[in-house]
């Protein structure tokens, strides 16, 4: 091979180099890179998820009118057999108070569970009280509704949101768990297996206090 084949070899290979170079850089530019950044649609979806139920969160938070280690507000009620109560006569008791209507899906979900998880476990105690309370609901409703369903534990209407209207401004179920001295040591909204078994142990708590 003479000098002169060389040298043009040599050239055309370097050409052929710096133009596989520049393509690698145009395909990998900033562009690319962006592109390559971009999230996938499950990414997208997931972030979309979590935003939602952080909206959620704080929407629920900013609905509840009262917190935890606060003293129960005082008010009555009278349960579908009749008879009167008040929170202020329910000290010494440990209270399950849960806020729904028959008309939320959630709530008809929670129900069984209250039935068969909580009711049939501490019905027999003295200490103990479970009512419903159902938000716009009237008496003869929540007397319907209880020999429907066919639950054991006590029912009371609350037809113009005086009860709700204390704890919170939106959102049912609400459960809120009252102890002997008439102190919230749970608030819980919606139905979720879980936190349900978290105030379970919070009830076994405060009854074996």
């Amino acid at each position: 091979m003479n000098r002169l084949t060389y040298v043009i070899l040599v050239s055309v290979l370097f050409l052929s180099c710096s133009q596989n170079l520049e393509n690698r850089k145009e395909t990998n530019g900033p562009q690319a890179e962006a592109e390559q950044n971009q999230p996938s649609a499950d990414q997208q979806e997931n972030g979309k998820e979590e935003k939602e139920e952080r909206d959620l969160e704080a929407d629920i938070k900013a609905s509840t009118l009262i917190a935890e280690g606060e003293a129960v507000p005082e008010f009555s009620f009278t349960t579908t057999r009749g008879d009167p109560y008040s929170m202020k006569g329910l000290e010494g008791k440990v209270v399950l108070l849960n806020l729904f209507a028959t008309w939320c899906a959630t709530c008809m979900k929670e129900m069984p569970a209250l039935q068969e998880q909580v009711w049939s476990r501490y019905k027999n105690r003295d200490d103990f009280m479970l009512v419903s309370i159902g938000r716009e609901q009237d008496m003869q409703k929540m007397k319907d509704f209880k020999a429907e369903k066919g639950y054991g534990f006590h029912f009371a209407p609350d037809t113009g949101r005086v009860i709700y209207g204390k704890f919170a401004e939106k959102y049912i179920p609400r459960n809120v768990v009252v102890n002997q001295e008439g102190t919230i040591v749970y608030q819980g909204t919606g139905y979720d297996e879980q936190e349900f078994r978290s105030m379970l142990q919070i009830i076994e708590r405060e009854l074996a206090d």
